[in-house]
Order: structure tokens, then sequence, then C-alpha cells
């Protein structure tokens, strides 16, 4: 690959790779590299797990209490799945 940051062709590798997050819960993997164009690896979509957190061993719930403040805004407006 030709290296702009230095005029010199080199025998790239790619060393990186990057996670990116979108609303609805989607994601995206690339693999990159100093000098060369990164490459989409997948895009999947997340799914809510019914169990809940600690994988139905809590009952749904959460192990640690929330705050209040947190609670009182999950209570009014839900989990914001789609803002993630």
């Amino acid at each position: 690959a030709f290296c702009a940051a230095d005029a010199k062709w080199i025998t790239g590798y790619r060393k990186g790779v990057t996670v990116g997050l979108a609303p609805g819960g989607i994601a995206k993997v690339w693999i990159s590299g100093p000098c060369v164009s990164p490459i989409e690896v997948t895009r999947v979509q997340g799914e809510v797990v019914k169990e809940g957190p600690s994988g139905g061993q809590t009952n749904g719930k959460y192990a640690l209490p929330l705050e209040p403040e947190t609670k009182a805004y999950i209570e009014k407006y839900g989990v914001p799945y789609g803002s993630w």
C-alpha cells in the first residue's frame, strides 16, 4: 500500500479492530491498519435477552439497586433501547 503520510510503499497489515454501535442495537466491526483502508468484517443486530441480567439468576432484576433518579426515569420512559 502507498502510505501518504511518508510517501513510501509499504507491505501493510491490519492490526486494529473497531466496533461501532448504532441506534436500534446495531453493531459493525472493521479491521484496519496504518496506510491501509479499513475492511468491514460484520454487521450484527442485537436483541433483548428475555432472561434479563445475570442470565435469569436474579429474576430479571439487576443485582444492584438502581439509583432513585435512574429508577424514576425508567419508570417514566422505559429502557431507551432505540437510543443506543
